[in-house]
């Protein structure tokens, strides 16, 4: 049973899906002056105690004490709040294929998971973010992405398609290639291997939130699940302007950390989460194809309809099970 729960399921398409992944490679390696290459995944939640320092749930390396101070954290199996650790690796481009993409730029932030989860709008409004960072406004015509095949980067899904469309405009680029590994194959994303860095930074650490006002904690005591968390948070305002501000310091805690990783000598660094005026903002570029989109309606059923936003991908995107191009 152990052994099992171990073993990397497998899939049909993990072939193909290698085979893809090469050739986005050679095709940066050939146009290599001219692409920016991006891996991108989530990490697990971090947990934040309430009331009680709460472990990080990283399993812990050895860590120096007084001799009669007990080293202990809570268990984290119970909290309500947590924050959700996003990568974004600008991978630095190799003269062959045979050499590795594993090196450059690490971005990472730390999202509210109650009230900044992850979706595919956020992601690419961050990607543009990071990316004018990165490259100091001089952004190269074609960008490669690669991700995991959740809900937030499945390239098939409308939403995602549609984030995709916005980046390309917010761009002004030349060719939008996005990319997702096989079911049950996330470790074969560089960004992955990030993670193992990441968790250098959350060992041997236990967080507790900021106390709130009493009323706030009264009204947050009564609540379990996130869905009755943002639910509350709608119609209290006071409510939801407390539980951000009593993570504030947990952000600023993990990210102080986090910043002192590197990758082959390359700091991290951390970037701020997308805020709601943001990602409005990001998505209205889409606006100039078709007026009648809105951002709570990207369904597939419902962009199917869209004659305008149809014409566009007709002539400007191809879409595959594993991929998806705009130009």
């Amino acid at each position: 049973m152990v052994q099992a729960r171990q073993l990397r399921k497998d899939h049909p398409d993990t072939h193909y899906c290698a085979a893809l992944f090469r050739y986005l490679r050679e095709f940066a390696i050939l146009y290599q002056q001219h692409v920016s290459f991006i891996c991108a995944d989530d990490k697990h939640k971090v947990s934040i105690g309430e009331g009680i320092n709460t472990s990080t749930g990283v399993r812990n390396r050895k860590t120096m004490v007084f001799q009669e101070t007990p080293l202990v954290a809570c268990d984290h199996d119970f909290t309500k709040l947590s924050l959700t650790p996003s990568v974004i690796f600008f991978c630095n481009i190799p003269q062959s294929i045979e050499n590795s993409f594993y090196s450059g730029k690490v971005f990472v932030s730390f999202k509210d998971t109650v009230f900044q989860p992850s979706s595919a709008i956020r992601h690419t409004t961050e990607f543009y973010n990071t990316i004018l960072t990165h490259h100091l406004n001089n952004i190269p015509p074609i960008l490669c992405l690669y991700t995991d095949g959740g809900p937030d980067h499945h390239t098939i899904f409308g939403s995602v398609q549609i984030s995709l469309i916005c980046l390309f405009l917010h761009g002004n680029f030349d060719m939008l290639i996005a990319m997702r590994t096989a079911p049950h194959h996330s470790w074969t994303n560089p960004a992955e291997r990030i993670m193992s860095i990441l968790n250098l930074g959350l060992q041997g650490v236990a967080l507790v939130r900021d106390t709130m006002s009493p009323e706030s904690e009264t009204a947050f005591a009564k609540l379990d699940t996130l869905d009755e968390i943002r639910a509350a948070a709608k119609t209290n305002e006071t409510l939801r302007s407390d539980l951000c501000k009593c993570i504030t310091h947990v952000q600023q805690i993990l990210e102080g950390r986090t910043e002192k990783l590197v990758l082959h000598d390359e700091p991290f660094q951390c970037y701020g989460p997308a805020d709601k005026t943001m990602i409005d903002e990001f998505f209205n570029i889409i606006l100039l194809i078709d007026q009648t989109l809105k951002i709570s309606e990207t369904t597939s059923d419902i962009l199917s309809k869209k004659t305008q936003l149809q014409q566009f991908m007709k002539t400007h995107c191809r879409q595959r099970q594993y991929v998806f191009q705009a130009s």
